[in-house]
This record gives C-alpha cells, sequence and structure tokens, in this order.
C-alpha cells in the first residue's frame, strides 16, 4: 500500500496541504501547518546533516507522524538552500505502527 501518497490524498482534501509541507515544516520547526494542527502531531528527530558543496545542508530525520489517532513511523531526508528554501527530497518509509478508533465498549 502507498501510505504516503493515501495520507496525502486525505491532508489535501481535508486541509489543502499536502504531505510533504507536513513533514518539511514539521521537521525544521517542530510544528506543524496551522491548518492542520488540529489533528496532527510530529515527533520528529534530526539523526543526520551534512553539508552540501552549493552551500545548502541534507538532513535526515526520523520520527513519528499522527493523523486523527494512526500513528505513522516515517523517514524523511529535506534539503535546506543557503537562502532557507527547503524541501523534502525523499521519503524511504512511511508506514502506519498504531491507531486509535475512539470507541469504547461498554462495561
Amino acid at each position: 500500500m502507498d501510505w504516503l501518497g493515501a495520507v496525502d490524498r486525505y491532508l489535501y482534501a481535508v486541509a489543502r496541504v499536502g504531505i510533504e509541507d507536513v513533514l518539511a515544516e514539521g521537521c525544521i520547526s517542530g510544528a506543524v501547518p496551522a491548518a492542520v494542527a488540529s489533528f496532527v502531531a510530529i515527533e520528529p528527530e534530526l539523526v543526520c546533516r551534512s553539508r552540501e558543496e552549493d552551500g545548502g545542508q541534507c538532513e535526515l530525520y526520523r520520527g513519528a507522524l499522527t493523523i486523527a489517532g494512526l500513528r505513522y513511523h516515517f523517514e524523511a531526508r529535506l534539503f535546506i538552500d543557503g537562502d532557507g528554501a527547503h524541501f523534502i527530497a525523499d521519503v524511504p518509509r512511511f508506514e502506519p505502527v498504531e491507531w486509535q478508533t475512539g470507541r469504547q465498549a461498554a462495561g
């Protein structure tokens, strides 16, 4: 299953924000875009940073992204230009690991 594509389509349909924007902003700042902040949370960890010949940086992040109760583990590589512009270069890992339905059994 293409989990990254499915989540991208969901986020775009609900909030007009793509998964790459959520991952990039979340990894760099620790906060997701305001349009999804009520139902998305991110826990990024910077694993590696390297300087590129052109003055930019390549950063590798691993972490967890929770969207409406569904938790995904991810790995994302970001490229950051010398002027601060950034984008996702690659997302080699994105998979669901935990979910909650929000329903409780009567006891």
